[in-house]
């Protein structure tokens, strides 16, 4: 009779050992960068949220040449149209013409400065943003380049 080369039944077992160990340990590498992965993409994403209302918000407050402000909304007005910002619990809404843009960001502190002599016109708006441990200070400024603007609201 001849001998049948072959693998013993240890041999196998020793092999699908370290087979399972090798694949339970690069199946937990890649949850956990996949897990890493979302979580850099959420930053990100909010990142840029909180730097495009950043940006928008500067870009209304000089574009526009009379702002109002009311209870958690802030109104800018120009001959062309008007431009709303509402802060709500959900974050900030800004409603521009048929448009809306939606920034789901928790803020605090909201502050409004008005123009001297009641005009009801804003000059300064502050607000911070939570983002995780840490809080992002927002600070904008509006001043109007003629006092008959603002005349003219303190006399109507």
């Amino acid at each position: 009779m001849k001998k049948v080369l072959a693998y013993t039944f240890v041999e196998i077992l020793v092999a699908l050992t370290i087979t399972s160990m090798v694949m339970v340990l690069g199946i937990s590498l890649y949850m956990q960068l996949a897990k890493s992965n979302s979580r850099i993409i959420k930053d990100y994403t909010r990142n840029q949220e909180i730097l495009q209302l950043k940006s928008v918000l500067n870009t209304d407050f000089e574009r526009y040449n009379h702002i109002e402000y009311g209870i958690y909304e802030l109104e800018f007005k120009d001959k062309k149209g008007v431009c709303k910002y509402e802060f709500s619990s959900d974050g900030i809404i800004r409603r521009y013409q048929e448009n809306i843009d939606t920034f789901k960001i928790e803020y605090i502190n909201l502050e409004y400065k008005l123009q001297h002599g009641n005009t009801g016109m804003v000059t300064h708006l502050s607000f911070d943003i939570k983002w995780h441990q840490h809080v992002l200070p927002f600070s904008f400024y509006k001043e109007y380049q003629s006092e008959e603007t603002v005349n003219k609201k303190i006399f109507r």
